[in-house]
């Protein structure tokens, strides 16, 4: 770098650190400090929350000046002297929101060969950029589908807002009707009664409505909520104190979409024969249950895994998608310290919206088992045996089940999901759980706490030998050696969406940072600009042509030759928490093995 070079990037760089350091508004300070020296009282927590917006807008302020010190060094780097009006159209468009300009430069710079990032961090954060852009367009997603099915009126959310459809599910603990809001005419002829349409087709039932079955919570919202608080974790709209005590689920793809938390009393419905008994004594004089009781408002999702797997046999590369998706959904939840603790094909549901012939979205359901408290995160102490291990004894991990309890005991959970899927994944190809009963009254194949890692059954033979191997690694008796869920869904993502020459045996080497950033960009590229149709299926030859520049940016390979939107947002999640060390670290164990 040349002396000149040197000195305007200090100069440049200086202004911006002398931003970041400034106060940004001397009024704000001044006013801030006369509100710290008042009394303790209501004008004490005016002061305390001005003082707190203050430090927020500075937290921002440092992070949109690192982030465009960050930004303008790589573009300074990939576009030349006489593209300055490029470069800055294509940062003010960064900034508001718009990264493919950024991206795209990087990306041809990259191809190129100019080599203008060398160093681990740059390319990290480009990652950081990545997972930036592409969290934005996921949020889109869900907000979307959120205010779709939202509730005009959000404070007086109940079942008189609803029209209840039939039975979709029935458990031990909880019963599943079919919903959908109610027309402004049907507001206005029963505005105070429970609306039931059992007549109606099933398609027109958007939402379903999930009612707990309450029989020791007392009958006020607060004391049910406080109770079945684990049912609520992937809850958009809860109980903001509620929030607090729990740690918080942010949405994802492939966790159900839960739309609204309320307490109400329980009614008198159509199908209430099939659990009687969890009915009050003012419905049912022999019932147990109380006169309230939580429900859940929810996405209707067509099927659950079990169903699926027992009506079709999906081929080897919808397996695989389902096994990602699975391990997408257990990484999520793990990543923000909650473990389910009660994984199955019953609490994986389906979404078949975009065709028998393609695969299906899934997402995890069921958390009235999970593990998620803010003080010990994925380790639960375990003092006595009465305390509560999960919900599904066959699928506990070996070291949930063996553990003895003890003054100075806890049972780690960070890998117990990731090994109830290296389980699942059995049925997800098509053959018996091992650890499940063969057929009524038998014994099980194998026990969890007793099986030999030698004695596990093969997968079929049209399995490809990486998956093969990641399922007998995340049923791998010792956590220590087992892949986590996040580690084993990069690798499935790979399989999937890497060049096929980097998974041949006779690869020589790891790609280089480079080439593996060059993939991320092609991805994020598709991504970007032809995830945001919602439901439109493109061919693999527009993919081809519409991102590659001068044969520059070619496409991975081993797509296929359709892309549905469950596809789309399988690789947006796996963009959303991309690390390039992440990425060596998968290769560095496919090639391992």
């Amino acid at each position: 770098m040349s002396l000149r070079a040197a000195s305007q990037r200090l100069l440049q760089n200086g202004r911006l650190l002398l931003r970041i350091l400034r106060p940004q508004n001397h009024k704000d300070v001044v006013e801030g400090a006369k509100f710290n020296i008042l009394p303790q009282g209501a004008n004490n927590t005016k002061s305390s929350l001005k003082s707190s917006s203050v430090v927020q807008s500075a937290v921002r302020s440092v992070g949109f000046q690192a982030r465009r010190l960050f930004v303008d060094n790589v573009l300074r780097r990939v576009t030349n002297s006489l593209s300055g009006d490029l470069r800055k159209r294509a940062t003010k468009r960064l900034f508001f929101g718009d990264s493919a300009p950024f991206f795209a430069l990087v990306g041809v710079s990259l191809a190129s060969g100019t080599g203008i990032l060398t160093k681990d961090d740059e390319l990290e954060g480009v990652c950081w950029e990545i997972r930036e852009a592409v969290s934005k367009m996921q949020w889109n997603f869900a907000k979307t589908e959120y205010v779709e099915n939202r509730v005009e009126d959000e404070e007086s959310v109940g079942l008189n807002a609803l029209v209840l459809g039939p039975v979709i599910a029935k458990g031990c603990s909880a019963v599943v009707y079919a919903a959908r809001k109610k027309e402004e005419v049907e507001k206005n002829v029963a505005q105070q009664n429970i609306t039931v349409d059992t007549t109606g087709e099933l398609c027109s039932f958007p939402m379903a409505i999930k009612m707990m079955f309450n029989y020791d919570a007392e009958s006020n919202a607060m004391s049910i909520l406080r109770a079945m608080y684990r049912e609520t974790v992937p809850a958009q709209k809860r109980e903001q104190n509620m929030a607090d005590r729990k740690k918080p689920l942010p949405p994802h793809p492939n966790i159900v979409q839960m739309y609204y938390v309320f307490a109400d009393r329980v009614p008198l419905l159509p199908g209430s024969s099939e659990y009687s008994d969890a009915l009050p004594a003012r419905i049912n004089p022999m019932g147990y249950g109380r006169n309230m009781s939580l429900f859940l408002l929810m996405k209707r999702y067509e099927c659950s895994l079990k169903q699926y797997l027992q009506d079709k046999s999906p081929s080897v590369r919808v397996s695989m998608l389902l096994l990602a998706q699975l391990l997408e959904g257990v990484a999520h939840i793990n990543m923000h310290g909650i473990a389910h603790r009660d994984l199955k094909c019953d609490n994986i549901l389906l979404d078949l919206s975009e065709g028998d012939d393609t695969c299906p979205l899934l997402v995890v359901t069921d958390f009235g088992c999970c593990l998620a408290d803010r003080v010990h995160g994925l380790s639960l102490p375990y003092h006595s045996p009465d305390t509560d291990k999960g919900g599904n004894t066959a699928l506990m991990a070996p070291e949930v089940v063996l553990a003895e309890p003890g003054p100075f005991t806890s049972i780690n959970y960070s890998k117990s999901d990731a090994w109830a899927v290296g389980a699942i994944a059995y049925e997800i190809f098509g053959q018996e759980n091992p650890f499940y009963s063969s057929m009524a009254g038998a014994k099980s194949l194998m026990r969890n706490a007793t099986y030999s890692e030698d004695d596990l059954p093969p997968l079929p033979d049209n399995v490809p030998p990486i998956i093969s191997n990641l399922v007998h690694n995340l049923l791998t008796r010792n956590p220590r050696r087992r892949l986590s869920a996040e580690a084993a869904a990069t690798v499935c993502q790979l399989l999937l969406w890497a060049p096929s020459a980097w998974l041949r045996a006779d690869h020589p080497d790891l790609p280089t940072s480079n080439e593996i950033l060059q993939w991320l960009l092609c991805l994020t590229t598709k991504v970007l600009c032809e995830g945001r149709k919602h439901g439109i299926v493109m061919s693999s030859a527009n993919l081809s042509s519409r991102h590659t520049v001068e044969g520059i940016v070619s496409p991975p390979s081993g797509i296929g030759s359709r892309r549905t939107l469950p596809e789309y947002q399988l690789i947006a999640s796996f963009l959303m928490r991309v690390k390039l060390r992440q990425i060596r670290a998968a290769l560095n164990w496919i090639y391992g093995t």
